[in-house]
């Protein structure tokens, strides 16, 4: 699956495509509590010190890999609001616009906790 393109023909503001993503693991909801618990509450905290650290340095190299692979992983399990917004945010990173991504962070950081808010109050998940 071209990630790419995928996330940009998705609904920008479906926060999670639950049914797709039970289907990708064969109705297996405990694969899917372990694969967004691996994603979400080990990944994300990483991916956004590692954001912080690289606007702090004015790294767009290094911001532009994490939303590559936050891209990458949130469209793998269907979060498509993480995932477009980590399309946006690695334009603006290759295109070396720092100060729109230190003035932007707060967007992405509120998208990531009403994912995770989302899935902590999601009962096909408890």
């Amino acid at each position: 699956m071209d990630l790419k393109a995928a996330t940009e023909n998705e609904r920008p503001d479906v926060i999670l495509d639950l049914e797709r993503l039970k289907n990708n693991c064969n109705g297996n909801v405990d694969i899917v509590r372990e694969l967004l618990a691996h994603l979400y509450q080990r990944s994300g905290p990483k991916w956004f010190l590692g954001l912080q650290n690289a606007v702090v340095a004015g790294n767009t190299e290094e911001f532009r890999e994490i939303c590559h692979g936050m891209k990458g992983a949130s469209a793998t399990v269907f979060a498509w609001r993480i995932s477009n917004l980590a399309l946006e945010f690695e334009r603006l990173a290759r295109d070396g616009e720092i100060e729109k991504l230190r003035d932007r962070m707060p967007e992405l950081q509120a998208a990531f906790d009403e994912f995770a808010l989302w899935v902590k109050q999601c009962p096909e998940l408890s």
